[in-house]
């Protein structure tokens, strides 16, 4: 915290009024006459002024003393009083004033005392306040001589793709070709965030690895965050999960998320120096980088720039419980609940993030209405939108969602201000929390022509480790076994798991692994 320095703010009894100042024990307003003046103007005090004053003397008129004054100005010792000039009216030669019998005398009357804005002591900014201009005028005012910050987060954002150029007007002589919307749309969202400073990495190409290499390893030198855009899926093309994996060490904790749009939404960590760089590879199409960035990158700002609750993470003696009470604590976005307009098909495979309008009736209810066809290339579908739906997954029993259906609404612009929300109250994540006893299938895949030895059991007591430390509820592994055959099997082989919910499929680590990993995962994905 930022704490007031002594004497307090103001530092001095200053005057509010250009005026007179004068002893309010020495007069009563209730004996002016007419005519007689009723103080000696003996000197003049000035703002700022640091010249010692004209001191009293014996008054040829006998008149209580005053001195002119103005806003701003030091109070005199011993003057407790100023009459704003309007109500003093002044002698041809400046020495003699009569304050005016409409005037209030009493003690402290247009005087600022010392401390009255700021006490000693108080708090001028709290731990975690962040320096806006307010802010920095407060900082002089509290007498602090300096401070400690946290530096902004540093995020860079890269678009990838050979189809991409700067502008649309090259776009009639080059056929194939766009425009890089997401670049300028990501960077100017991430200035109005106010949580990070940014960094323009360019486009590159999508057909060079190393060329890709280089720019990523040059953003891990600036960057506390990089996101990127395009060669995340799953054509010869996307090659930016094995740059990432293979070329620059990072650990990839997910590639694909169960919702819409942004399927492909790809989570990588690369350690460098004493830190860890967080990289964000979104979907290619506007809207799914954008949404993603709304929906995962913007918390995770929040958390990094503006730190945690210490106390709520400091109850919690493991590292997985204090970790699970940090994202519970987590600032999401704002969220209202929706009544639909109108009907809406609902997705059969993924929840989606639908875009809407919003319009709040007479008797408080918020009413919605979709912006359109939601392909994630079709950015128009964001130009009026004021929020995201989340609808579930449509099923025989419930294709649609109907008029009049309720939904949470996640407020991503233009709908005023609301309260922010925290991951532990949040209305769309409620469900997805709560705690079931989850049947666990673990596979070890193991190449066929290399006799290595199993690891299964170990790897079933980290996966039973995982999911118990993350808070989600009792688990029993029902089934656990090793392929050891054609990758073509593979899938068939995972699935035969006794009715499981969840199904590990981990493979085992050797040199060179990286290219087998990687057929794995595009096996078990097709």
């Amino acid at each position: 915290d930022v704490i007031m320095s002594k004497p307090g703010y103001p530092p001095h009894n200053a005057s509010i009024m250009d005026g007179y100042c004068i002893r309010s024990e020495e007069f009563d307003v209730s004996s002016v006459t007419d005519d007689d003046f009723t103080h000696q103007v003996i000197d003049k005090v000035y703002a700022g002024d640091n010249e010692p004053l004209k001191k009293e003397s014996a008054s040829e008129s006998n008149l209580p003393i005053a001195y002119y004054i103005t806003t701003g100005a030091v109070i005199p010792d011993s003057f407790d009083c100023v009459v704003p000039i309007e109500l003093a009216k002044v002698s041809s030669d400046g020495k003699h004033i009569q304050i005016q019998k409409t005037a209030t005398i009493q003690k402290n009357k247009w005087i600022r005392l010392v401390g009255c804005d700021i006490s000693e002591g108080s708090v001028v900014l709290p731990k975690g306040h962040r320096i806006d201009p307010i802010g920095l005028g407060l900082l002089k005012q509290s007498g602090a001589e300096s401070i400690y910050v946290k530096r902004p987060i540093v995020v860079g954002v890269l678009s990838t793709g050979n189809e991409l150029i700067l502008g649309s007007k090259e776009n009639a002589s080059q056929p194939g070709k766009i425009p890089d919307v997401n670049r300028p749309i990501l960077l100017s969202m991430l200035s109005l965030f106010g949580l990070c400073e940014t960094v323009d990495l360019g486009m590159e190409r999508d057909d060079d690895v190393n060329a890709m290499a280089r720019s990523i390893d040059a953003a891990l030198e600036k960057c506390d965050v990089i996101i990127t855009t395009g060669g995340i899926s799953m054509g010869e093309s996307d090659i930016l999960e094995r740059v990432l994996v293979g070329q620059c060490g990072g650990t990839l904790h997910f590639g694909r998320m169960h919702m819409k749009p942004g399927k492909p939404t790809t989570f990588v960590t690369i350690p460098k120096g004493d830190s860890v760089r967080l990289i964000f590879a979104m979907p290619g199409n506007p809207v799914s980088g954008i949404v993603c960035t709304q929906l995962l990158v913007k918390p995770c700002l929040n958390v990094l720039f503006n730190g945690i609750d210490e106390s709520v993470a400091a109850l919690q003696s493991d590292v997985e419980s204090r970790l699970y009470d940090i994202v519970e604590n987590a600032i999401i976005h704002p969220e209202i609940e929706g009544t639909l307009s109108h009907d809406i098909k609902l997705d059969t495979v993924r929840p989606e993030y639908h875009r809407v309008t919003i319009e709040t009736l007479s008797d408080g209810t918020h009413e919605v209405s979709t912006t359109g066809v939601q392909r994630s290339s079709r950015l128009i579908s964001l130009r009026d939108s004021m929020g995201l739906l989340v609808l579930p997954v449509g099923n025989p029993s419930k294709p649609n969602a109907l008029k009049g259906d309720k939904y949470p609404v996640l407020i991503t612009g233009g709908f005023g201000t609301i309260k922010e929300v925290r991951l532990m109250d949040s209305m769309h994540l409620a469900s997805k929390r709560e705690k079931k006893a989850f049947k666990i299938a673990v596979v070890e895949v193991i190449p066929k022509e290399r006799a290595l030895p199993s690891a299964l059991d170990f790897l079933c007591e980290q996966v039973q480790s995982a999911m118990s430390g993350s808070n989600s509820g009792s688990n029993v592994i029902v089934s656990k076994k090793t392929f050891q055959g054609n990758l073509d099997d593979l899938y068939s082989f995972s699935v035969d798991s006794n009715d499981a919910d969840l199904i590990v499929v981990s493979c085992i680590s050797f040199k060179g692994a990286f290219q087998y990993h990687l057929d794995v995962s595009l096996t078990l994905r097709n």
